[in-house]
């Protein structure tokens, strides 16, 4: 792929236009993950656990800063650049809210299987009315996906890695990383249109949007 051809994929991802995102995220998915992990290694990142999913945030975070003028194509090596450079902040991101985030289980200790309901889980474990209407928010969101898209988004909200999600729904690791783009791909469109971000991305501690 050329330089011209990457350019255009940038115009066609400012533009919200799926295609382009997708072939982004298929073209630089193996760079960042590379580098992620170089990384960890290197400075001792021991709480960056998920990195598949601190991958997908990374995406996440440059499509909305290509959509937002915050980015312009002015050759790979600048592109791979700022993907770094997302790559080191989405990692600071998940250093905070390590320190914050508490572990609650969603599994059924008696069947031993993943017990996941998003409504129920935003009446029963929040107090706070604001917080628990956001989560109803989202449930509704993510009840609107597809049967495939919803599932993964499920189980990667209850904690499982995507070995697991693999295991439990039979893909390889590559359909389910393209599986999981794809639906925070839809999903974000989804809350963007329901006021979610602008309401609820700070309770999230997310980074201006899904992540």
């Amino acid at each position: 792929m050329n330089e011209e051809e990457l350019k255009a994929l940038i115009e066609g991802a400012a533009k919200g236009e799926s295609e382009a995102e997708e072939a982004l995220y298929t073209r630089y998915q193996r760079f960042v993950t590379r580098r992620l992990t170089e990384t960890r290694s290197r400075r001792n990142w021991f709480w960056l656990t998920d990195l598949e999913s601190a991958v997908q945030d990374v995406f996440v975070q440059f499509f909305k800063a290509v959509r937002e003028g915050k980015f312009s194509f002015e050759g790979e090596h600048r592109l791979e650049g700022f993907l770094l450079r997302t790559g080191f902040f989405v990692a600071m991101d998940r250093k905070d809210r390590a320190r914050r985030d508490q572990a609650i289980s969603l599994y059924d200790p008696e069947e031993g299987e993943l017990r996941f309901d998003v409504a129920d889980f935003a009446d029963s474990v929040y107090d706070q009315l604001e917080r628990q209407r956001c989560l109803q928010l989202l449930a509704k969101a993510i009840g609107g996906l597809n049967e495939s898209r919803r599932e993964v988004i499920e189980r990667s909200l209850s904690g499982q890695k995507v070995r697991e999600i693999c295991a439990s729904m039979g893909r390889s690791p590559a359909s389910i990383s393209g599986l999981k783009f794809n639906a925070c791909v839809e999903l974000r469109k989804i809350l963007g249109e329901s006021g979610f971000l602008d309401q609820c991305g700070a309770q999230f501690g997310l980074l201006g949007g899904l992540s």
